[in-house]
């Protein structure tokens, strides 16, 4: 934005009236907009880029409305985000989450979007982003569901989000209250709208202004699941922390440890029955007795198992140091081809 930077300047000197080139990033710039507002001066213009946004402003009370009518040609006219409908700014925010760029919540959210009562957040994410068709059709279910009307937010093609007064959920809030309404709500959609929806559940929430931190861990782990566990259909954001950690890693890096990690441990096929039974035993920290509880075995046919993948793989999964060694590897292993495949996707785009 260095063309503007330079037309603010050269404006300033030929005319003397006051105006100002301003870059913040875009969490900021809500609030450096209405600071500026506050001492008489009004925005003009604004471009938005990854991380930063710069902002043209003019002190209102000093520029004729002929002068004011010369901005346009130069500078794009910009309408006041404030004055877009409530639903169109929460949209814009969150599609801004979506696309990476950090965009300020809309002003005073709190106060125009009073909650009487906590909200659980489901992110609805479609697993076939080239089908037709909006999100319109399947909110009767949701109703039906509910037993009333959450707040349904149409973000994109591929997002919605839906909001649930704890009411609606006869008040439920542990986790596994929370994932068997996640589950309900994806048998539902899955029979009734025939189409694949992944769904993620989260706490509930008080306010709507955090709203943005919820939505963006529901993403970052809808985005693991798809790349690390695609058959992972419903899950709660506090959940998966290794495939999270892993999806954030640049493909890259990725593929490197996933190549490290084959140099030093040679693992066989194993079976599905296998793969539950290390994901389980993973998931309940390595104790056995829960595991076997788990998996309705007894324990002495877990302890078979476990024996039986030992001398297949040379580490044993009750210890800690060969566990996470063999959690790792059977991660990044049996998503080497994705990364590589979409490593060759970026390379020819």
């Amino acid at each position: 934005m260095e063309k503007w930077k330079r037309d603010v300047e050269h404006i300033r000197q030929a005319t003397n009236l006051p105006i100002v080139y301003v870059q913040v990033t875009q969490v900021e710039a809500a609030q450096v907009q209405q600071d500026w507002e506050q001492k008489g001066w009004e925005l003009v213009a604004f471009h938005s880029s990854t991380n930063v946004m710069t902002l043209i402003l003019i002190e209102t009370s000093t520029w004729h409305t002929s002068a004011r009518a010369l901005l346009d040609l130069i500078f794009p006219r910009v309408d006041d985000p404030a004055t877009l409908p409530l639903s169109q700014q929460i949209s814009d925010w969150l599609q801004g989450i979506v696309s990476g760029s950090l965009v300020a919540s809309p002003a005073q959210l709190e106060a125009k979007w009073p909650w009487k009562e906590a909200r659980v957040s489901f992110l609805l994410e479609r697993c076939r982003p080239d089908t037709t068709g909006g999100w319109d059709s399947l909110q009767p279910l949701l109703h039906d569901f509910f037993e009333g009307a959450p707040d349904f937010l149409s973000v994109n093609h591929t997002h919605a989000l839906l909001l649930v007064p704890v009411s609606m959920l006869d008040h439920q809030k542990a986790p596994s209250e929370l994932l068997e309404w996640a589950s309900g709500l994806h048998d539902l959609i899955t029979m009734e709208w025939m189409e694949p929806v992944r769904i993620i559940v989260g706490t509930p929430i008080t306010t709507p202004v955090a709203l943005g931190d919820t939505f963006s861990r529901h993403l970052s782990l809808a985005r693991a699941l798809q790349y690390y566990r695609p058959q992972m259909m419903v899950a709660g954001d506090w959940s998966y922390p290794l495939e999270r950690w892993a999806a954030s890693l640049p493909k890259e890096i990725a593929a490197a440890i996933a190549k490290e990690l084959s140099a030093v441990i040679a693992v066989p096929h194993l079976t599905d029955e296998q793969l539950e039974t290390l994901d389980t035993l993973f998931a309940r920290q390595l104790n056995v007795s829960d595991t076997a509880r788990q998996l309705f075995l007894h324990r002495n046919t877990l302890l078979y198992r476990l024996d039986k993948l030992t001398e297949q793989t040379g580490l044993d999964p009750r210890l800690f140091p060969d566990a996470v060694m063999l959690q790792l590897y059977l991660l990044f292993r049996q998503n080497q081809q994705n990364i590589l495949y979409m490593m060759s996707v970026s390379f020819y785009q």
